[in-house]
């Protein structure tokens, strides 16, 4: 089983500008008939007069995809992605690239910034369920190789393999579906693109049913006197976010340490505070640059110490100790973090305690 290519079911494009909508047309009729140099020729003369039209960069990167110039398809998704956060599909095919390469830590960094950015896109949801069956999917192989004889191990690969229709042996590359040509705009709304035909969704896996509890019943001197049951003790949700909270830095600064630029930025929330009035895309292009200039990154962090709000945010002290091949530094650190849906995503970041 392989990895699917882009969909090229085609919906007319909603441009920035609707002067051009004949070019995109144009465009658009070029790839679906697999004329693909011409296609690249025409997108090109567009974003000659126009460079940053979202919706001709987003046919653009598909173009490169089909052509298999898979590397300038990733470097097209991903400024297109700098330049427009706000807009989940070019994640959802900067993710499906990746996989193809079997870089599965950025592609999973890339759903997540989709999810991120529109949580209700469906598209990105089954992706990444997709992709955490491969990993597991590895997993179970790797169990094997190193305890053959292992049967729960076997049908848990065994089921693995089933989901897709494909043997136990070669699961290791489950599909990840595409984002299709769909109306693109600057505009923060977009609409979900119409999902192509993929195979049956990983199994939701049930949480096992916890064992009833049965009270404690008070003694008590007076015979008709009905039992008074104890409470049950209230779950210590302020350790469990801070736990998660820890998680999310440390992910944060490992990422930056990979120098994975894209599970780097998925750490931060779209209420991010840039620094002065620099926009997000010009801050995450920077940081894009700085991140992956040094030939090595490690960042480390200690003496953490989480401080939890009313408001549902946080506040994360500590020292950072950073080394690159240029540079060496240990500073504190100060993080304000909020809570998005399950995860905890910063908002603000500044040097010093």
């Amino acid at each position: 089983m392989t990895l699917r290519r882009i969909a090229l079911a085609f919906v007319p494009l909603f441009l920035s500008f609707s002067a051009y909508a004949g070019d995109a047309e144009d465009i658009q009729q070029l790839l679906k008939s697999k004329q693909l140099p011409q296609a690249l020729d025409r997108a090109d003369k567009y974003l000659a007069k126009s460079p940053k039209e979202p919706s001709i960069r987003f046919l653009r990167g598909i173009i490169l995809t089909e052509m298999g110039r898979t590397e300038e398809g990733i470097k097209a998704f991903t400024q297109l992605s700098a330049d427009n956060p706000q807009l989940p599909e070019p994640y959802n095919n900067l993710a499906v690239l990746y996989a193809q390469q079997n870089q599965l830590d950025k592609a999973r960094a890339a759903l997540l910034m989709a999810i991120q950015t529109n949580p209700s896109y469906a598209t990105a949801h089954e992706n990444l369920g997709d992709l955490y069956a491969r990993l597991a999917s590895q997993a179970y192989d790797k169990a094997l190789q190193l305890e053959g004889s292992n049967p729960a191990v076997q049908g848990k690969l065994k089921m693995v393999g089933s989901l897709f229709g494909t043997p136990a042996a070669k699961t290791n590359s489950a599909p990840v579906k595409t984002a299709q040509a769909t109306p693109l705009t600057s505009k923060p709304a977009v609409p979900e693109p119409k999902p192509t035909a993929l195979p049956s969704p990983a199994p939701t896996v049930k949480p096992t049913t916890a064992p009833t509890v049965t009270p404690t019943v008070a003694p008590t001197a007076k015979p008709n006197t009905p039992p008074t049951p104890t409470p049950a003790p209230k779950p210590n949700t302020l350790d469990a976010d801070k736990t998660q909270i820890a998680g999310a830095v440390r992910s944060w600064a490992q990422a930056w340490s990979k120098q994975n630029v894209a599970g780097y930025l998925a750490a931060y929330s779209n209420n991010f505070k840039t620094p002065g009035t620099q926009k997000f895309s010009a801050w995450s292009e920077e940081r894009r640059q700085r991140i992956s200039s040094p030939k090595s990154i490690n960042v480390k962090i200690s003496d953490m110490k989480i401080d939890i709000a009313d408001n549902g945010t946080a506040k994360v002290r500590f020292r950072q100790h950073y080394k690159a091949s240029h540079l060496s530094s240990s500073t504190g650190k100060t993080l304000i973090l909020e809570k998005s849906g399950s995860r905890w995503l910063i908002r603000e970041e500044r040097t010093g305690f």
